[in-house]
């Protein structure tokens, strides 16, 4: 029986192994800490390990001499190592790196045993150093090819998995989770046959796998997938044989990417295409395809059955050159603005070149496809025969030209409901019974509120019946419609009938007839049957006063003819008169009082025989005008002292004038006489005395009812009315206000010719005027003069009267009058006034008196002459002589000086009869103007 081995065996044979190690290598130095005593002996090698002096070796060092060379970072890390294995025993094992002699760290790993006492204490603790630099630099490279693996296996888009022979999985990164649905510790090393859900999706893919495995060959293929949650997707898979470091396959590795999307573009695509070859091969339009780039076309087959051409493919420069010459240099411009200017649709038409040589009439449209920055790539269009529509069109222009003259011949509208569109056709004519302008949109609504309220009921019955399947009724009513635009009343007849399909009304077709007329023709005859005297006794009366306005009429007619043909010869023997009278008196001076009382009264009342011809003139509207544009303001403020002479002191005048009054276009001296004739009526009115209020203001008559209560057409007007609070006028003398020769002063005291020269001169100036008055409340004359646009920059002046002596000048006149009376008058007028003088009888003699005199400065003619008038005679004159000066003087222009009655601002004219203060004046004005 043999004896167990004693410890000193044990550490003989410890002894021997460790000498064995460190002469192998795998050691590289021992310890031995006595923990009760704190005695640290190490050998040569530890000591050299941890760059300590070999003489300390076998010496009792502490443990902190060893610990000094340990790598800061791994202190800590030692310290509590070695005091876990001091508090629980047993053996010990841990990794650090330390200092050597050459100032190197290097990894090493200290392993021991810790041996305790009875009572549990810590005795000792021997051990021994192994160098692990190596080893841990092979693991660390190891390590980081791992992670550099598994960070690439994770950042690879789509599936990465790898596989061993049997089909088990060894790795799997993210896109491998989400499509098995479990995490890597459940799913690694299992087969798909024990993952999927789908087994046929299972053993379709380890069938595949196996193929790669025993072929040894990649492939690529697409793989239809299902998700744990149901989702469907298509892979696209690349699968290649694992092989080890012998080239045998011991598994495979495999990536898949997610084409569901592409799958489902390029399935999109593909229905794209078929459809646009579908469309391209059904339409009738020619469909083309120009690549921008070079110019390159591709056309459908309708290039051939439309316009002959057996082409599929040309360049864009042949369709360019198959444009009608007239239209090529447009159709080239216009597309290639769209093309450079960033646009996307083109259209044009034009007229396209068939293989026979004719031209078509073509709608082309395009659209421009462009890249990522808006380069342009490709355009396609279809183009449009437009010679069918185009013969379709003119015929049903025809047809409808047709029906709209027999509409109109019959004085018809016709009407059109789409009951499916829910839409209105109406005609101008038909637009009219429901008092709506030609060029406005209707609606069934217009019609549904035009009808008049008490036939609505009845017509709106009458429609349904005519649109009703079962009844089909005809459609002939006849109701009353209320204008949309004018509120008038209408009677309509209107006729039509239902268009169906099937059991569908889908239109009301009809005519409508406006019976207004006869209507009202109906409900006379009818009052006229039943009120047949009295309609007679009305009608007589209507007859009566019809037959009165014509009087009326005719007699306001021929006083204007009258005058106008009495005018030139009345006034040229009324300058015989008052002119050799001035002339008489002038000759006089104050040496006979007598005389000169006798010369006055003549010239007084032949002045006031003058006046009377100028109102009838006025009244008739054919006195010359010479309007300008007028501040009334100013005008009225400037005759403020004469209204206050004119009235008197028993009269008050107020003058309120508006801010801002407009501008407008008159004759200020014949407003100024207007004005003044009205003040003068005024106060022939307030015997006992009174106010006067002239007043100014912009009126604007904008609507149609204000137009109805002023009895004024729309428009801009600038007001002046002149206000008194006399007795007013009765309505039976304001009817007859404005006639000639109507007056309500007794026999002496008044033409009757004031407030129709009033009338005459604001018509003749495109104004209106109105009387409002009542007895007892006084009367208020309103002139409506129209508003001109503009500004006036500064008021007329009115120029201080010369209080100098008549003179004139040494300008040599030239006289031509054919009246001889007039002739002489005008010679020793001007004589007196110190010009020398020519005289002629026509102008005949003038022109050659200009001939051989050319110093005479001012020609002087009448305009009425017989054969060449005094305008005809001026314009020749001017002609020959363009820097001579012209005054006319006339009775009646007859036109020859105006255009509309309005003078030309160019014309100077003195009328007949005047003074020789009157005519010394004038001469000298314009002799003195500068052209």
């Amino acid at each position: 029986m043999s004896s167990s081995p004693s410890p000193g065996s044990h550490r003989e044979r410890d002894s021997e192994r460790v000498k064995m190690a460190l002469a192998a290598g795998a050691i590289i130095g021992t310890w031995f800490w006595d923990v009760a005593r704190d005695n640290l002996t190490v050998d040569d090698a530890l000591a050299l390990a941890h760059g300590l002096d070999p003489a300390l070796a076998r010496t009792e060092l502490r443990l902190e001499q060893v610990v000094a060379a340990v790598h800061p970072d791994d202190r800590a890390g030692l310290a509590d190592a070695i005091a876990e294995a001091v508090r629980r025993g047993g053996r010990y094992a841990h990794q650090y790196r330390t200092r050597g002699p050459d100032g190197a760290y290097r990894w090493i790993e200290a392993i021991g045993r810790v041996d305790l006492d009875a009572q549990g204490e810590a005795i000792g603790f021997p051990g021994v150093l192994i160098d692990i630099d190596e080893r841990r630099r092979i693991e660390a490279e190891r390590d980081q090819a791992q992670t550099l693996l598994r960070s690439f296996v994770e950042a690879a888009p789509g599936v990465v998995y790898a596989k061993d022979r049997q089909g088990r999985i060894l790795i799997g990164n993210r896109g491998t989770t989400d499509l098995i649905g479990l995490p890597p510790e459940v799913y690694v090393g299992r087969t798909d046959a024990e993952l999927l859900n789908d087994p046929a999706q299972a053993a379709t893919v380890m069938a595949t796998d196996e193929r790669v495995m025993a072929s040894g060959q990649t492939e690529q293929l697409e793989e239809e997938v299902s998700f744990p949650d149901g989702r469907r997707a298509y892979w696209l898979s690349t699968k290649s044989p694992l092989r080890d470091a012998d080239g045998t396959v011991v598994g495979l590795v495999g990536t898949s990417l997610d084409i569901t999307d592409r799958k489902a573009a390029e399935a999109r695509h593909l229905e794209v295409e078929e459809r646009y070859r579908l469309a391209a091969q059904a339409t009738n339009d020619a469909i083309w395809d120009w690549r921008i780039s070079d110019g390159h076309v591709i056309w459908n087959e309708a290039l051939t059955t439309l316009f002959g051409h057996p082409l599929a493919e040309t360049t864009a420069q042949w369709w360019l050159d198959h444009i009608h010459p007239d239209d090529r240099a447009r159709v080239d411009a216009d597309i290639h603005a769209v093309i450079e200017g960033g646009g996307t649709s083109w259209n044009s038409e034009y007229r396209f070149r068939r293989a026979d040589g004719s031209f078509a009439p073509v709608l082309d449209r395009g659209t421009v496809l462009r890249g990522g920055v808006g380069e342009p790539l490709r355009m396609i269009g279809a183009m449009l025969d437009l010679t069918v529509r185009n013969t379709a069109e003119a015929a049903l222009a025809k047809s409808e030209e047709r029906l709209r003259f027999a509409t109109e011949a019959g004085d018809m509208g016709f009407w059109d409901v789409d009951l499916v569109r829910d839409e209105l056709i109406w005609p101008a004519r038909t637009k009219a019974m429901f008092g709506i302008s030609p060029g406005v949109a209707v609606t069934l609504r217009d019609f549904y509120d035009g009808i008049h309220p008490d036939d609505s009921e009845a017509t709106f019955a009458a429609f349904a019946a005519a649109a009703d399947p079962a009844r089909r009724a005809l459609y002939d009513v006849e109701y009353r419609t209320v204008g949309k635009e004018d509120g008038v009343v209408r009677w309509v007849a209107a006729k039509g009938r239902g268009h169906f399909e099937g059991d569908r009304c889908v239109r009301v077709v009809g005519v409508a007839i406006e019976i207004t007329a006869r209507k009202l023709a109906d409900a006379r005859l009818q009052e006229l049957n039943e009120h047949l005297e009295s309609r007679v006794l009305e009608e007589v009366a209507e007859r009566t006063r019809v037959e009165d306005a014509l009087r009326q009429s005719q007699k306001m007619e021929a006083v204007g003819q009258l005058t106008g043909g009495i005018a030139h010869d009345f006034n040229n023997m009324l300058a015989t008169v008052i002119g050799p009278l001035d002339l008489l008196a002038m000759r006089m001076g104050d040496s006979d009082p007598r005389a000169k009382r006798y010369i006055d009264m003549a010239i007084d009342g032949a002045t006031r025989a003058a006046q009377l011809t100028q109102r009838l003139l006025a009244f008739s509207r054919q006195q010359p005008l010479q309007p300008v544009p007028l501040d009334v303001n100013h005008l009225v403020a400037g005759m403020s002292d004469l209204l206050v002479h004119s009235l008197g002191s028993s009269i008050r005048l107020e003058t309120v004038l508006a801010a801002q009054v407009w501008c407008t276009f008159a004759d200020a001296n014949q407003l100024e006489n207007v004005i003044l004739n009205l003040a003068v009526n005024a106060r022939d009115a307030l015997p006992g005395g009174g106010r006067l209020v002239v007043e100014t203001a912009n009126c604007r008559i904008a609507s149609a009812a204000d137009a109805m209560r002023a009895d004024v057409p729309t428009g801009e007007y600038v007001l002046i009315t002149v206000a008194d609070n006399g007795g007013g006028m009765p309505p039976e003398v304001i009817a007859k206000a404005f006639d000639p020769f109507f007056t309500t002063k007794k026999v002496g005291q008044g033409t009757g010719l004031g407030l129709s020269q009033v009338y005459g001169f604001v018509r003749q100036s495109a104004g209106h005027v109105k009387i409002h008055s009542s007895l007892g409340k006084g009367t208020t004359v309103a002139l409506y003069l129209p508003r001109r646009e503009g500004e006036i920059d500064a008021g007329p002046s009115t120029a201080p009267a010369d209080s100098r002596p008549l003179s004139g000048g040494r300008e040599l006149v030239l006289v031509v009058e054919d009246e001889p009376g007039v002739r002489q008058f005008s010679i020793e007028a001007l004589s007196e006034l110190g010009y020398p003088v020519l005289a002629a009888d026509g102008a005949a003699g003038a022109l050659a008196l200009l001939e051989q005199h050319p110093d005479i400065a001012l020609l002087f003619t009448d305009v009425v002459m017989p054969e060449v008038n005094g305008r005809q005679l001026a314009d020749e004159a001017l002609k020959r002589r363009p820097d001579l000066k012209v005054l006319f003087t006339t009775g009646y222009s007859r036109n020859a000086l105006e255009h509309d009655g309005v003078l030309d601002p160019a014309v100077h004219v003195i009328g007949k009869p005047f003074t020789l203060e009157d005519l010394a004046l004038r001469v000298r004005a314009v002799l003195a103007e500068v052209r």
